[in-house]
C-alpha cells in the first residue's frame, strides 16, 4: 500500500467512527495530511517511519495548536509556537502528523474520563461503553481503531500502558530522560515520561530504533534459555480478574514452554516504592506547584475529579515529600538486589477489565477504581524502569495485556524481550 493510500484509509476510518470527536480533538486539514503522504510517495521516502500516521496527546506542544491538556482551563491559551522535541524527532524520522488526541484532564487519572471533551471508549467491548483507560485515552483508541499507526503519549503511573492494555494494543514507557521532554506539560516532573503506543511490541521497538536509541535487531536473537524472568508472587495474582488471571497463566505456560526460566517470588521493593509515593503525596504536591496560580482564580473550571486533588497538594508537608523521595531511592537500590540475574518482571498490566463509563457517579468509587487500575503499572514509574504492555496474542486482541518491566536504563533489552515474547505467544 502506498503512503497516500494508507493516509486515505486512516481518514476513512475517522469519518466512519461516530465517537471520533472524543478521540481526535484537533486534526490537520485532510488535504495537508494527504499532501505530505503524496510527497513521501513521490520522493521515495526511505526514513524509518516514512508514511506512519502520528497522533499527539494534548499535553505536548504542536506548533499552531493549543496545548490544553484536555482541560477548559487552558483552552484559551495561545497556540504553541513550536513542536515539542519528541514530536520533531518523530516527524524527522518520517511520521506524518495528523491529530491531537484526548486525555484525562492534566493527565491526573488512569481511566480516561473527561467531562469537557468526552470520554473515548475501548473498541473491544461492543454494545456497552467501557473506559479506554487513561490518561492517554484518545491515543490508544486512535491506534486501536486504525486512525493512526503511532500515538505519542505520556506516562506518570501507567498512563500509556493502561489504555494500551484496555484497547488491545502495545504501549512502551521508557526510562526517564530517554526521550526528550521539552515541550511536554507535566503532571509530575519526577515521574512523567513521554512514551509510545502502537499496535505491537515490534512496532514500538521500530519507533525506538527510529529515534536513534538502539541499533536495529531481531527479536529472534533473544534466546529463551538465556532469559530469566521473575513473576512477583502475590503482587501479580492477588485481586486480579479471573479472566485476566487465566490468560496470564496461559502466557506464562507458553513462555516457559519456549524454554525460558520463570521464578516466582515476592519483590518487596515494588510495594515499597508505591507506598512511599502515596505517603509523600509526591504527585499531588508537584501538580499543585504547577497549577497554584490558576487554581486561585479558576478552580471552578477544573474537572470535578481533578481540581480538588490538585488543590490538596498544597497541604503536603515538605518533610514528608522529601522523605518519600529518599524512600524511593532506597527501594530502587533494593530492586536491583531483588532482580539478581533476572532480565524482566512479568505481571498482568491491569488487575481489572475496563469498567463501564457510567459506573462513576460516586467520587469515592471513582478514586478507588482509579487507584486500583494502576496498581501493577506504577512501580515502573516510581523506580524509573522501562516497561511495555503487549496484547499477548496479536490475532485475538482482548481488553487487557501482559506487562514486561526491566531494569533501569535497559530499554533496548526490554523491547527485544517483548518482541520475542510476542512471537512466542502469537506463534
Amino acid at each position: 500500500m502506498s503512503f497516500i493510500e494508507h493516509a486515505e484509509e486512516c481518514l476513512r476510518r475517522v469519518a466512519e467512527q461516530p465517537e471520533a470527536a472524543a478521540i481526535a480533538l484537533l486534526t490537520r486539514r485532510d488535504a495537508a495530511l494527504l499532501d505530505d503522504a503524496r510527497a513521501a510517495d513521490r520522493n521515495g521516502d526511505a526514513r524509518p517511519l516514512a508514511g506512519q500516521v502520528l497522533t499527539v496527546k494534548a499535553c505536548f506542544d504542536v506548533g499552531g495548536w493549543t496545548t490544553h491538556c484536555g482541560s477548559s482551563v487552558r483552552a484559551d491559551d495561545p497556540p504553541a509556537a513550536a513542536d515539542a522535541a519528541v514530536v520533531t524527532a518523530l516527524c524527522s524520522a518520517g511520521a506524518l502528523l495528523f491529530a491531537q488526541t484526548n486525555m484525562t484532564e492534566f493527565a491526573y487519572g488512569a481511566l480516561g474520563l473527561n467531562d469537557t471533551y468526552g470520554t473515548p471508549s475501548t473498541p473491544l467491548i461492543p454494545g456497552d461503553e467501557h473506559v479506554s483507560g487513561g490518561s492517554t485515552s484518545g491515543g490508544a483508541v486512535a491506534v486501536a481503531r486504525g486512525f493512526a499507526d503511532i500515538a505519542l503519549g505520556s506516562d506518570t503511573s501507567g498512563s500509556i500502558r493502561i489504555p494500551a492494555a484496555f484497547c488491545g494494543v502495545a504501549g512502551f514507557k521508557p526510562t526517564k530522560g530517554r526521550y526528550p521532554e521539552t515541550g511536554m506539560a507535566y503532571l509530575s516532573p519526577t515521574f512523567d515520561v513521554p512514551g509510545i503506543i502502537a499496535t505491537s511490541a515490534e512496532a514500538c521497538r521500530r519507533v525506538h530504533v527510529a529515534l536513534g536509541f538502539m541499533p536495529p535487531r531481531l527479536g529472534a536473537e533473544i534466546s529463551p534459555r538465556e532469559t530469566e524472568i521473575i513473576v512477583p508472587g502475590h503482587t501479580a495474582t492477588d485481586g486480579v480478574d479471573p479472566q485476566i488471571a487465566a490468560a496470564f497463566a496461559e502466557w506464562l505456560r507458553a513462555i516457559s514452554d519456549a524454554g525460558t526460566s520463570i521464578r516466582r517470588r515476592e519483590v518487596p521493593s515494588l510495594a515499597a516504592a508505591s507506598a512511599a509515593t502515596r505517603d509523600g503525596g509526591i504527585i499531588g504536591a508537584e501538580a499543585f506547584a504547577q497549577h497554584r496560580s490558576r487554581l486561585a482564580d479558576e478552580i471552578d473550571r477544573y474537572d470535578r475529579r481533578v481540581g480538588p486533588r490538585i488543590a490538596a497538594g498544597e497541604l503536603v508537608p515538605a518533610w514528608r515529600y522529601s522523605d518519600s523521595l529518599r524512600r524511593i531511592r532506597v527501594a530502587a537500590a533494593e530492586f536491583e538486589r531483588d532482580m539478581a540475574d533476572a532480565a524482566v518482571i512479568l505481571t498482568p498490566t491491569t488487575p481489572m477489565l475496563p469498567p463501564r463509563i457510567d459506573a462513576f457517579a460516586d467520587n469515592d468509587h471513582y478514586l478507588a477504581t482509579n487507584a486500583e487500575s494502576f496498581r501493577l503499572t506504577e512501580f515502573a514509574n516510581r523506580l524509573d524502569l522501562p516497561s511495555i504492555t503487549i496484547p499477548g496474542d496479536l490475532g485475538n486482541r482482548r481488553p487487557f495485556g501482559l506487562l514486561i518491566t526491566g531494569r533501569h536504563g535497559e530499554d533496548a533489552r526490554v523491547l527485544d524481550i517483548a518482541v520475542a515474547i510476542e512471537r512466542w505467544l502469537t506463534g
